[in-house]
């Protein structure tokens, strides 16, 4: 517990607004000993929130790959341009898949010249068969030339719409709306494409730059706090004085091991309408817990635990002398910890130990 509050004390005076802070304390000269820096119990707002710190992701990326392998003709777009779903991107040559097309018409026009000479030669011989002018083996010879040919036509149309496929796949359009935010590729380029043995060449990276996510690790002491769709404000180190609101999207099932703390990691879901919020950049979320108008409070380092860390206790300035006095403590904001009973408003306290209390409670 004393490692906990010395912890916070760090954060209040050195945190945000620490500056501030600094400039209302004050400071009283004992009879003996250095001077002791004081704060004076007053009203304030209190918000306790869980803090973390980030990086901003887009919600939807894609790496473009291609399914086919081939010699980049031509690339339609530059790194930063704002593409839409079925947009051009990349064309590759097409002249080797367009020759395989072009032999494949040609083999399904012979494979459909030859189904219907069979078919002719087949419904004669049914004919003479059934009026006993010729065996039946010769019939049958003409049934199995006819079903080959009908197979043989399935299996040239087949591999004609196979070709056009291939060839479709030469012009690789945008899976979806965003902005292309890295081009891997130039033009002439040998690439290879996506097999299930092979990764393929990535050609580029599509993402949305509108809808953002940042993820964050929460102390397994503070997530149970936390809950789905639960709102949040986020702060960007780059973009000084800009506050965006979110809400929690996700929060991991099991804990994972950050050095010696364990940590369940969340994402945050925010729509970014300022340009300059970009994926990749480090942001800050603090997630509002409990709120508290009018609060009696004080600087955290005020507080102070017994030696046995069974009650809390500050300080007050009485008659020239300061004296002891339990104080039940409420939520605080990294800086202020509000006071729910034992202090008054304009109670003055002290922010370290008077020397006459410091023995034995180090």
């Amino acid at each position: 517990m004393k490692r906990l509050l010395i912890i916070l004390l760090v954060l209040a005076l050195f945190g945000g607004g620490g500056y501030f802070v600094y400039q209302k304390i004050k400071e009283v000269q004992p009879e003996s000993g250095p001077p002791i820096r004081t704060d004076t119990a007053e009203r304030r707002d209190l918000e306790s929130v869980v803090t973390a710190t980030g990086e901003v992701m887009p919600l939807l990326s894609s790496i473009v790959k291609s399914e086919i392998s081939g010699r980049i003709k031509r690339i339609s777009v530059e790194e930063g341009d704002e593409v839409v779903r079925g947009q051009t991107l990349l064309e590759l040559d097409p002249t080797s898949l367009q020759t395989q097309v072009n032999e494949a018409e040609r083999s399904l026009e012979a494979e459909q010249l030859r189904l219907d000479k069979s078919k002719r030669n087949y419904e004669r011989l049914k004919e003479l068969y059934e009026k006993k002018f010729v065996g039946e083996q010769d019939f049958l010879d003409a049934e199995t030339d006819y079903d080959l040919a009908k197979l043989n036509l399935e299996i040239a149309q087949s591999r004609l719409e196979d070709a056009q496929e291939d060839l479709s796949k030469t012009v690789i359009v945008a899976p979806h709306d965003g902005v292309l935010t890295l081009l891997d590729v130039v033009e002439g380029e040998v690439i290879s494409g996506a097999t299930s043995v092979s990764n393929g060449t990535e050609l580029m990276t599509i993402a949305q730059l509108r809808e953002l996510y940042m993820e964050a690790n929460i102390n397994e002491v503070d997530v149970e706090r936390l809950s789905v769709g639960q709102t949040a404000r986020l702060t960007f180190d780059a973009i000084p004085d800009y506050e965006i609101e979110g809400q929690i999207g996700d929060i991991a099932l099991s804990a994972r091991r950050d050095g010696d703390v364990r940590v369940f990691p969340i994402e945050v879901l925010f729509s970014a309408k300022d340009n300059r919020v970009r994926p990749g950049i480090s942001a800050t979320v603090d997630i509002p817990i409990k709120s508290v108008e009018g609060a009696v409070s004080v600087l955290l380092s005020a507080v102070f635990f017994t030696e046995d860390d069974s009650n809390t206790l500050v300080y007050v300035k009485e008659n020239e002398s300061w004296r002891p006095r339990d104080v039940s403590v409420g939520i605080n904001n990294l800086q202020h910890a509000e006071i729910k009973s034992g202090l008054e408003i304009g109670d003055e306290v002290a922010l370290s130990r008077p020397s006459e209390y410091r023995d034995g409670d180090e």
